[in-house]
C-alpha cells in the first residue's frame, strides 16, 4: 500500500496470514459502516496510523481491507497481531459478476466512450446464486440512439468478458449527479 508503505509479513511457522509490524503501525480493526473497533478474531475493515513516516503521516488511514484481525500468539513465538487469512477482500466498490470481479468505474469508462449516452445505471441482481448485471442507458437523442444498446453491450463483452443486459430509458428519465456519481444499484 503507498500511502502507508508495507505494514505486514508472512512466518514460515504459520503461512497464510499476515503479522503486522506493530513497531511501525498501531493496527485497528473496524466496523466499515457504524466506524465502531470490532472484537478479536471479528472480521471488518483495517485502520493503520504509521509511526515511522515522518514526511506522510496517517493517523487512522482507513485502508478498505477486509480482514479478521487476533492478538493470539502465534507458533512462530511473534506477539505482533495477525491478520488470519491475509487480506481477504476490499470494503470499496468492487462487485462480482459472472466469475468476474468488476469496478462500477471500469463500466463506466467503457461508457463513457460512447458520445451517445447521456447518462447511465448499473443494477446488480443478487437474488439468484450467480449475480446478474443490467445497465439502463439514457441517450442524448433517441433518433441515434438504434444500435446503442448493443454496441454498448457488446464492448463490455469484449473488454469484461460477461455480457449484461442493456436497454434505453427516454431522455430526461434518470437522475444527474453533481458530485461522486451514485449509478450502482444493488437488488438482493
Amino acid at each position: 500500500m503507498a500511502e502507508v508503505g508495507p505494514w505486514g509479513f508472512e512466518c514460515v511457522e504459520q503461512p497464510g496470514g499476515l503479522h503486522i509490524l506493530e513497531t511501525e503501525f498501531i493496527p485497528e480493526v473496524i466496523d466499515p459502516d457504524s466506524h465502531e473497533a470490532v472484537g478479536d478474531g471479528q472480521p471488518g475493515e483495517l485502520v493503520l496510523t504509521n509511526l515511522g513516516r515522518w514526511g506522510s503521516p496517517l493517523i487512522r488511514y482507513r485502508t478498505g481491507d477486509h480482514v479478521v484481525m487476533t492478538r493470539e500468539r502465534c507458533p512462530c513465538g511473534r506477539s505482533f497481531a495477525r491478520v488470519e487469512g491475509g487480506v481477504r477482500g476490499r470494503f470499496d466498490d468492487m462487485i462480482l459478476i459472472r466469475g468476474n470481479n468488476v469496478f462500477p468505474s471500469t463500466i463506466e469508462g467503457i461508457i463513457r466512450g460512447f458520445d451517445e449516452v447521456a447518462e447511465f445505471k448499473i443494477i446488480v441482481d443478487r437474488r439468484d446464486a450467480m449475480a446478474d448485471l443490467r445497465i439502463e442507458l439514457e441517450p442524448r437523442d433517441s433518433i441515434h440512439a438504434t444500435s446503442l444498446t448493443e454496441r454498448v453491450q457488446n464492448d463490455i463483452r469484449n473488454k469484461l468478458h460477461f455480457r449484461p443486459a442493456v436497454s434505453l430509458v427516454p431522455p430526461g428519465t434518470l437522475p444527474r449527479f453533481d458530485m461522486k456519481a451514485q449509478r450502482l444499484e444493488i437488488r438482493t
